[in-house]
């Protein structure tokens, strides 16, 4: 039996195969944070939440996917942990995933 798909009013696409599996290693070391990072981007990703969420700045306020220019955010999962995302009209594309601090945002 297939699984139901969730109706979300964002679809949430991945930007490539390595960014799929480094999720999916978080997703099972840290599943409950990645599960709220998750449930948030997909309803509501342009409100940010306290210090966890918050759009980025500088050179890295904006990122690019199959042409597209969109607004880039980070949310921190715990422990360092991040997950950037491109958030777009009506989808939101994960760029990265990291188990500790990204060394570009330092």
């Amino acid at each position: 039996m297939p699984r139901p798909t969730p109706n979300t009013p964002y679809t949430v696409l991945v930007r490539n195969r390595r960014v799929l599996r480094d999720w999916e290693v978080l997703l099972r070391n840290r599943q409950e944070a990645c599960l709220a990072c998750w449930d948030h981007i997909a309803h509501t990703p342009t409100q940010p939440v306290g210090k966890r969420y918050q759009p980025l700045k500088g050179e890295q306020a904006h990122c690019r996917f199959r042409g597209q220019t969109l607004r880039q955010w980070q949310w921190e999962i715990d422990r360092g942990a991040r997950i950037k995302v491109g958030v777009g009209r009506d989808s939101v594309v994960v760029m990265g995933v990291w188990t500790g601090h990204p060394k570009e945002n330092e």
